[in-house]
């Protein structure tokens, strides 16, 4: 009856943690609108997950691998449309970009938990 009345405890602590812990990976305070920190996917599911996007160029930075992006609601990070700076996982992926051009991108989870473009090509215009 011990091991029982044990194994009860731990599942309800174990329950009540994991709401807790949910409730603290909300996304208010968003902050300076750059690619580190931003809540919505647990690091462990977002570090193997690739998140497609849609957005404009506004700049690009060779020399820090950045680039500025105004890109379109990404609804699996629950993220609205809105401007950011993103480091790119190789700076060869820069090549070709300008300002004003209409690409798709995909974002995953650094090691230091930022969101950082992996792919990124310029749209076809139909």
């Amino acid at each position: 009856m011990k091991r029982f009345d044990l194994a009860l405890i731990l599942i309800g602590s174990a329950a009540a943690m994991s709401s807790a812990f949910a409730a603290s990976n909300a996304m208010p305070g968003m902050g300076t609108m750059d690619a580190g920190g931003m809540g919505g996917m647990s690091a462990a599911a977002s570090a193997t997950q690739g998140f497609m996007a849609h957005g404009t160029i506004n700049s690009v930075d060779r020399a820090a691998s950045t680039v500025n992006i105004t890109h379109q609601p990404i609804k699996a990070l629950g993220w609205p449309g809105m401007t950011m700076d993103f480091g790119v996982q190789n700076p060869s992926l820069l090549k070709g970009l300008e300002p004003g051009k209409t690409v798709n991108f995909n974002l995953t989870k650094d090691p230091a938990g930022r969101y950082v473009i992996t792919k990124i090509a310029v749209a076809s215009s139909k």
